[in-house]
């Protein structure tokens, strides 16, 4: 989902494949980036059960991705 000010939102809220989570990323990130405001902005938002046993792989992906790709990208624990 994209809101009104152009941030891209992932709401994880079950279990899921990683590989799931990188081409729903991938698919937001593509679509920001044919954008005019410039640089993609990408929130992850991940429910607390989850963040115990998610967390730490999506922290390694977003700094991955904040080191490699023009954008700002966050990980959001949500109740």
């Amino acid at each position: 989902m994209i809101d009104p000010e152009g941030v891209g939102h992932i709401r994880i809220i079950k279990r899921m494949n990683f590989r799931t989570v990188l081409a729903l990323f991938k698919e937001l990130y593509l679509e920001l980036r044919k954008r005019p405001e410039g640089r993609p902005y990408i929130i992850i938002h991940v429910s607390r059960s989850l963040s115990d046993e998610m967390s730490e792989n999506l922290k390694a992906f977003l700094m991955f991705c904040s080191t490699c790709l023009d954008g700002t990208f966050e990980l959001s624990v949500v109740e």
